[in-house]
């Protein structure tokens, strides 16, 4: 079907596509250093493109097929934002590798991919979509090059293998039962008359498929291993652009389109039960971590349990959703680049919890970055983190799902015991001789040169933390005086 092209749709991707071209020709002239930052300008000029059309479109459907306006169109010029972060918080590894533009053209390529995510309403650009993310992420966990990485992307693969296979089922079974319809719409409209045991059965599939991506348990094995060993520049994008992308898709999927009609009610009991094995067993498992890595990988897995209880909350979720990924993914990111500073400060630093002590007096601006990312993926008030959380209770609440919302309410009390054992090492602990293990781990996640501690030199990754920081600080106190429907006038669907 021939359709038109807005602006809004082709220009930030092709901006990022440009930014990549560039790169590549500048890294092909050994100019690598050139080619991170050419990269990081086109994703930073998708970033600005999509804020600056997004007040001009309204939300319309492109031949049925994308979606372009509101929320289809800041929400991606976030996740591309949140690209360019990583390229300037990981430019010294990437510029200092051979294998580094090669990776910066990954993350960004991995922003277009997101971007056709959320704005996809066909099943075959879903499928495609989910399958370069895959790609991306596997490359992007090998770039580290230490071989704990190359063990976790082989497992990472393997898993992902089985993801894809009940992606494809799923989807053709959605397929063949809407009489070869590939748009949500008409897919929807097929489903609300089909037999309800292959439509529950296609359900499963498609959820069990969007909970890997996502690291829900009980596919959540890859998220730990793939949060300590990737380069860290990269895993803040893993862990953030990804997640807002896959999150929104679910959404889409399972409350507006496909699934609404006819089968939501068993999509809300299974949402519900793997939202509350993901909030159990993330916050359960953060309290036994000695690694910082591991710990946000658990932290992680928790934090999708909020998502998946929003998205099942129904209509009173949709909100909640959009407010809650946004504001952890700007933390995750925050957090991992955090990581990147630390590792630049500390040459010799493990990446263990016991590792941080005696940061504050070595690096006051970093520990407060540290501090405040922690504090807002732990839902404190004051941060951008409450606000997300707060709304995910809300809306559990207002769909009668009151004891659900208590049960959230626990667990992010007890997640505060990983989370706060951050701090606490950071600010009250002693330094330690930070021991290195078998690879001491720096700003990439990979082996370094050990050098003593100076003064500190947090370069790019230490700004970038700094200024995510001041984000999610102002993220916390806005609300305050302008509420929280800014936020979902912005970044709502």
């Amino acid at each position: 079907m021939d359709f038109a092209m807005p602006l809004v749709l082709w220009l930030p991707p092709a901006l990022a596509a440009g930014g990549v071209v560039l790169g590549l020709v500048a890294d092909a002239l050994e100019r690598r250093a050139g080619s991170v930052v050419l990269m990081a300008l086109g994703l930073l000029g998708a970033a600005g493109a999509g804020a600056w059309l997004y007040a001009s479109t309204p939300v319309e459907l492109v031949g049925g097929y994308l979606a372009v306006g509101g929320g289809f169109t800041t929400l991606p010029a976030l996740v591309y934002a949140l690209a360019a972060c990583s390229l300037v918080a990981g430019y010294r590894t990437y510029a200092g590798l051979d294998r580094g533009p090669a990776m910066a053209a990954l993350v960004a390529f991995g922003a277009v991919f997101a971007h056709t995510l959320i704005a996809a309403l066909d099943l075959i650009v879903l499928f495609v979509s989910l399958s370069g993310l895959a790609v991306v992420a596997y490359g992007l966990v090998s770039g580290a090059g230490t071989r704990r990485a190359e063990e976790s992307v082989v497992r990472y693969v393997v898993q992902g293998v089985v993801a894809t296979g009940l992606t494809v089922y799923g989807l053709a079974l959605v397929v063949g039962l809407s009489g070869g319809e590939t748009r949500f719409v008409g897919a929807a409209l097929s489903l609300a008359g089909a037999q309800a045991r292959p439509a529950l059965l296609a359900l499963g599939f498609v959820v069990s498929a969007f909970a890997f991506k996502l690291g829900a348990f009980p596919f959540h094995a890859w998220v730990p291993d793939v949060y300590e060993t990737a380069d860290r520049a990269s895993t803040a994008f893993i862990a953030s652009g990804m997640k807002v992308a896959a999150t929104v898709a679910l959404l889409l999927v399972v409350r507006g389109t496909v699934f609404q009609a006819g089968v939501f009610a068993p999509a809300t009991n299974l949402l519900m039960a793997v939202g509350l094995g993901s909030l159990v067993f993330g916050a359960l498992g953060m309290l036994r971590q000695k690694n910082v890595g591991r710990l946000l990988g658990y932290s992680g897995i928790a934090q999708v349990g909020y998502a998946l209880l929003a998205i099942a909350a129904g209509e009173s979720g949709v909100r909640a959703t959009v407010v809650f990924i946004v504001t952890y993914a700007v933390a995750a990111a925050a957090s991992f680049i955090t990581l990147a500073a630390i590792g630049r400060v500390r040459p010799a630093w493990d990446g263990t919890i016991v590792g941080l002590g005696g940061l504050s007096r070595r690096a006051p601006l970093l520990s407060a970055a540290l501090a405040v990312t922690m504090l807002s993926l732990t839902g404190i008030p004051l941060f951008a983190g409450f606000w997300g959380k707060l709304y995910v209770f809300l809306g559990l609440i207002d769909a009668g799902h009151l004891w659900i919302a208590l049960a959230a309410g626990v667990a992010a009390v007890v997640s505060f015991g990983g989370y706060g054992a951050v701090v606490k090492a950071a600010y009250f602990d002693d330094a330690t001789a930070h021991p290195a293990g078998p690879e001491p781990v720096g700003d990439s996640g990979g082996s370094v040169d050990v050098e003593p501690e100076t003064a500190e030199r947090g370069g790019s990754p230490a700004v970038m933390a700094v200024v995510l920081a001041l984000v999610i600080i102002a993220g916390g106190v806005a609300p305050l005086v302008a509420g929280v429907g800014p936020v979902y006038s912005v970044f709502g669907l």
